[in-house]
């Protein structure tokens, strides 16, 4: 009579399940860093949101107010990936050149007490 080892069909089914997991976990991070490259790539809010690590709410103000470029399609926003990173270069050019600290003298100047 042959009696075989219950936890060595555990054991294999296990390891059957990990190589399976490792080879998707492959496939999605080469299929991921593919589809970063590309800048024609359109993002969703919730994805612009985390590559500037703001709120979602914080990039729906940042286009209305600070010319975050996206396309209105129905009631919700896309961005495309090359256009938000030159938004972000451009943005930061903005704010070396500017002198926000000559506008609040000026508002000082303007409102102080006499």
């Amino acid at each position: 009579m042959n009696v075989n080892n219950p936890f060595d069909l555990i054991l294999t089914r296990l390891d059957q399940l990990q190589t399976t997991i490792n080879d998707l976990s492959e496939h999605q991070q080469e299929s991921h860093s593919t589809s970063e490259s590309d800048p024609e790539r359109l993002l969703n809010l919730t994805e612009a949101a985390e590559l500037l690590r703001k709120p979602v709410g914080t990039v729906r103000h940042y286009i209305h107010t600070r010319d975050l470029p996206a396309t209105k399609i129905g009631k919700s926003y896309l961005i495309k990936y090359g256009e938000l990173l030159n938004w972000i270069d451009g943005f930061q050019d903005k704010k070396e050149s500017t002198q926000p600290l000559s506008a609040m003298l000026a508002n000082r100047k303007r409102y102080r007490k006499s």
